[in-house]
C-alpha cells in the first residue's frame, strides 16, 4: 500500500480534494446561551478556549471544558448549550469536504463515526484559527487556495492522530459515572448513591466531576433534565406536569422555577414560541473575536 504522503501528494498534484467552508472563526456565546437542535450537510468542530458547555450528539450529552475539541460527522443532529453561570469562547470551524477514497481509507477522521470528543487539543486550536484568519483575508486566490488545501490536510492529519490516541485511553471512572448519568437522569440521583455504586467517595465524584466537565455533578444533570424537557415541550404533547415527572423533578412547581432559571420563560412560554416550528437552525453569533496576530 502506498504511504499516506504519497497519497497527500497525488491528491494535490491531481486537485482532487473538493472543499466549501461554510463558516471558520473564533466565537464568543454569553451565559445561558442556547443553540437549538439541528443539522446539516458540513462536519463540525468545536475547540473550546475558554469557559465550559454541553454539546448534544444525537441522544448523547458530551460535556466540554477549556482545550476540549469535539468533531461533529454532518447528519447527525446536535445542540449546543452554555452554563447559566459563565460565557464560553470556541473556535468553530464548519465545513463540507470529498477526499478520494483512498485518503479516506489512511485517516481515522474519515472513518464513520457520529462525533469524536478529544481532550487536551491545542494543536487543533491553531490550525483552526489559522483556516479562520485565512478565510476572512483577501489575497492571491490561487495561492490561498492551495494554502486552505494545506491547513486542512494539516488538521486531518492532526484530528487522526488525535483519535488513534484517544481511542486506545482506557475508560475510567468518571466516563462511567458520566454514561451513567447520561442514562439515567430522568430518576432521582444523589452523590452518594453514586459514590456507592462506582466504590468511590461522593467527595471524589464532586472533585472529578469538576475536572472532567468543567461544572458540578448537580448543575450537569440540571441542563440535561432541562434540555430533555425543552425537547418534550417543542415537540410533544405532554403536560408540563407530566413532563416535569418524566424528567425527574419532583414537582411541577419546581421543575417551573428552575426551568425559568436556565431559560428565562416558563415552560409554557417556551412551548408557544416554538409551537409549529420546525427543528432547523437558529443562531446568532453574539460576538466574533479576530485572533491577535
Amino acid at each position: 500500500m502506498d504511504k499516506i504522503e504519497e497519497k497527500i501528494a497525488r491528491m494535490l498534484m491531481e486537485h482532487s480534494l473538493e472543499l466549501e467552508i461554510r463558516n471558520a472563526g473564533v466565537f464568543r456565546y454569553l451565559k445561558s446561551y442556547r443553540f437549538e437542535r439541528h443539522n446539516h450537510r458540513e462536519t463540525e468542530i468545536v475547540y473550546i478556549k475558554a469557559g465550559h458547555c454541553i454539546m448534544g450528539a444525537g441522544e448523547e450529552f458530551v460535556p466540554l471544558k477549556e482545550r476540549d475539541c469535539i468533531i461533529l460527522y454532518k447528519g447527525v443532529p446536535h445542540w449546543f448549550l452554555v452554563d447559566r453561570e459563565e460565557g464560553c469562547q470556541i473556535a468553530q470551524l464548519e465545513f463540507y469536504v470529498n477526499v478520494p477514497e483512498e485518503l479516506k481509507e489512511s485517516l481515522a477522521v474519515f472513518r464513520p463515526a457520529r462525533y469524536h470528543k478529544l481532550p487536551d487539543s491545542d494543536g487543533i486550536k491553531d490550525v483552526i484559527e489559522g483556516i479562520g484568519r485565512l478565510y476572512r483575508s483577501a489575497g492571491n486566490g490561487e495561492l490561498q487556495s492551495v494554502a486552505m488545501t494545506m491547513l486542512f490536510l494539516l488538521l486531518f492529519l492532526e484530528l487522526s492522530m488525535r483519535i488513534e490516541k484517544n481511542g486506545k485511553r482506557q475508560s475510567g471512572k468518571m466516563a462511567k459515572v458520566l454514561s451513567y448519568i447520561n442514562e439515567n437522569y430522568e430518576y432521582d440521583i444523589g452523590m452518594e448513591e453514586l459514590a456507592e455504586k462506582f466504590g468511590v467517595s461522593s467527595r471524589y465524584i464532586r472533585k472529578c466531576f469538576k475536572e472532567e466537565t468543567g461544572i458540578s455533578c448537580s448543575q450537569y444533570i440540571a441542563s440535561l433534565r432541562i434540555e430533555k424537557a425543552k425537547e418534550m415541550l417543542w415537540s410533544g404533547s405532554e403536560t408540563v406536569t407530566e413532563i416535569a415527572a418524566r424528567t425527574g423533578f419532583n414537582s411541577s412547581q419546581y421543575f417551573c422555577r428552575v426551568f425559568q432559571q436556565y431559560t428565562g420563560m416558563t415552560p409554557l412560554e417556551y412551548r408557544n414560541m416554538w409551537k409549529g416550528t420546525r427543528a432547523e437552525e437558529r443562531c446568532t453569533i453574539i460576538e466574533e473575536e479576530e485572533e491577535e496576530n
